[in-house]
């Protein structure tokens, strides 16, 4: 408080005004002197803190260098600086040495008995691996991450027993990697196959294998605890059959593979992809390829040529034996209603040209695809053998359907013919009525409408598929072997009627000895039922059966070359023909059988009656089939013959 003004009475004015100056000094004077008290409080505290701080990491660093002593004292060989790794082991490790690294700094030391050893590790941001071996011989791993700044850490080796059995092949090397730490194991797989990997740590592990050089796929195990694990991997195997002692190359680019072969050859392929196999010998050469696109099981068969045969001796017997490479081949096994495709089988299923007999849709409508085969018939007494070949062959023609035509196309690797009958609209589609009431030359004008390569079936590729169908099933009876057909004995139905088969030949009907629609072979429906197809490309007359192979030149009366008169009722005998401008063919030659005899289908021949048609129709008749051949006037239409298309590309 300042000092104001005050009256004193008897004081002068002035010496009043000396009075409040000096008071006013002394309570200066307490004010500073209160100041410099406050700040020395002050300094004693900061000094007492200081002190206390100074107290307390002399505490601490006393503690460290105890610590530190203790380390020393339990077991455990010291490097200078950085960060320290505590390890305790198990007793098992007693007196082993082990060893402290992260690839860049090492500390190696022995196991005390104390089992608990402490080392220095320099490195921070750093993977260090304690190793040691057990007692049992085995080596352990653990691995201790340090962090960004130096600290203590810790870390356990123990004795970890797994194992992963990995089923690979014979002989694999089977490796087996930590995602972690990169710690590998390995074991060969013995002749079953399995390899037993051992496991000294946890841990998710990618395993894989080798083989011959060439990598199998991976996949991944999760170890967790002391047992037995489980894992499968698989390679890229291919198996190639071919005739042993040929010279095999097998490749994809740069990879190759080359051996002289034993007949069946396993390979451990490097890479996804198509490889390719030619084999040599003997001045033959053979090729073929395979689409290897995952890790599993492939297979190629290389061969120079598959013939495949069927010998009939000629006597009153439908059945033919098998020869060549069918030789010891089953009987097919077609459908009748009720049975799955599996329980359906033909030998011929996965063989050329049978297995390529598939059906599409093109512009005549569903159509089958017949690829190109090479036959032979050879004559033996009232006999014959008839063969097959996959392959150009010494000896052997090209298949009728396929062979040069002289229309300028020359020989044709696949033809197709109608699926069904021809529709109201000539192509051959499901559902609908076949076309009757047609003359040959009608349906051959208008088949041909429907594109410039499609025409009227003909005979050349009738008795293409005569032959494919004799090799198959080595009897003459379709009626037996496949299913009676015909229809029921009154009128044409809607085709279609095999669509829900599952399997490409047999009957709907529950036994194969029922009459009714329901026969196909290799998927073409109605071959012997339904309505019988006017047959191109053929014409009877004075001089016999005459085959006209061109279709621009089809005609009911001209442009073809004779192969011979044919007998006229059941065949008893079969003649083959090998005439110029022909094919090599077979035709009736006497007449002596019945529907359960011989080649049971009856062949008649009129001289006056040009055009030819074959198959059945509706009526129940047992002289039906495949193989059935008859005639009528080239102004016949009625409602049981029909027509099939052919596409000639």
């Amino acid at each position: 408080m300042a000092f104001g003004s005050v009256n004193v009475p008897g004081a002068p004015g002035k010496d009043l005004d000396d009075v409040r100056n000096i008071a006013n000094a002394a309570k200066s004077a307490a004010e500073n002197a209160q100041s410099t008290a406050n700040a020395a409080q002050s300094a004693a505290n900061a000094a007492k803190s200081a002190a206390d701080a100074a107290k307390t990491a002399a505490d601490n660093a006393a503690k460290g260098v105890a610590d530190l002593n203790q380390a020393i004292e339990d077991g455990g060989g010291i490097s200078s600086g950085g960060n320290t790794i505590k390890i305790t082991f198990e007793s098992a490790f007693v007196g082993q040495q082990f060893t402290v690294s992260d690839g860049d700094d090492t500390t190696t030391g022995t196991v005390p008995e104390s089992l608990v050893a402490s080392v220095k590790a320099v490195n921070c941001n750093s993977t260090y691996t304690v190793r040691a071996t057990a007692s049992n011989g085995v080596e352990y791993a653990v691995t201790v991450a340090t962090g960004a700044y130096y600290g203590q850490y810790t870390a356990t080796l123990a004795v970890f027993n797994a194992t992963i059995n990995v089923t690979a092949a014979p002989g694999a090397v089977v490796k087996a990697v930590n995602t972690s730490n990169n710690a590998q194991f390995t074991a060969t797989a013995g002749s079953n196959g399995v390899a037993a990997v051992p496991i000294n740590q946890a841990g998710t592990y990618t395993v894989s294998a080798t083989k011959d050089g060439s990598p199998s796929n991976s996949t991944t195990v999760a170890v967790n605890t002391a047992k037995a694990y489980t894992a499968t991997v698989k390679f890229i195997v291919l198996t190639v059959t071919s005739p042993a002692g040929s010279s095999l190359k097998l490749s994809k680019g740069s990879e190759q593979f080359t051996k002289t072969t034993t007949g069946s050859d396993v390979f451990y392929l490097p890479s996804t992809g198509t490889w390719s196999g030619t084999i040599t010998k003997s001045g033959e050469t053979a090729t073929g390829s395979v689409n290897c696109s995952g890790y599993q099981n492939y297979t190629l068969e290389l061969a120079f040529v598959k013939i495949y045969g069927v010998s009939w001796d000629g006597t009153s017997t439908t059945k033919m034996t098998r020869t060549d490479d069918a030789a010891g081949f089953t009987d097919p096994v077609p459908y009748t209603a009720g049975k799955t495709a599996a329980q359906c089988s033909s030998p011929f299923d996965n063989r050329l040209p049978w297995s390529g007999m598939v059906k599409s849709e093109r512009t005549g409508g569903t159509v089958v695809k017949i690829p190109k085969f090479w036959y032979k018939i050879t004559q033996s007494g009232k006999g014959m053998k008839i063969q097959i070949a996959d392959k150009a062959t010494a000896g052997f023609s090209v298949s009728p359907a396929h062979m040069d035509r002289g229309d300028g196309k020359g020989e044709r690797s696949e033809v197709y013919v109608g699926r069904y009958h021809c529709a109201s609209d000539y192509k051959s589609k499901t559902g609908q009525a076949p076309k009757g009431n047609i003359t040959r030359a009608t349906a051959r004008t208008e088949i041909h409408k429907l594109g410039s390569n499609i025409w009227q079936m003909d005979f050349a590729t009738r008795f293409s598929l005569w032959l494919l169908y004799l090799v198959e099933f080595a009897d003459w009876n379709t009626q037996k072997t496949i299913g009676k057909g015909c229809g029921n004995n009154s009128a044409p139905q809607n085709m279609g009627y095999t669509d829900s088969m599952p399997y490409h030949t047999g009957t709907t009907q529950s036994n194969r000895d029922t009459y009714g629609l329901g026969t196909q072979y290799r998927y073409i429906e109605g071959l012997w039922d339904n309505v019988l197809d006017w047959c191109d490309g053929c014409y009877n007359s004075s001089a016999g059966l005459n085959i006209i192979l061109n279709p621009n030149k089809f005609s009911d009366t001209a442009n073809g070359t004779s192969v011979g008169t044919p007998s006229n009722g059941w065949p008893s005998a079969f003649t083959v023909k090998n005439v110029s401008g022909t094919f090599p063919m077979f035709i009736a030659t006497e007449a002596n059988g019945s529907e359960t005899t011989y080649s049971c289908d009856s062949w008649s021949f009129y001289a006056s009656g040009p055009c030819v048609f074959v198959g059945g129709h509706y009526g129940q008749y047992g002289n039906y089939g495949l193989f059935y051949v008859s005639y009528n006037y080239a102004s016949d239409a009625n409602a049981s013959i029909g027509a099939r298309l052919l596409e000639l590309p």
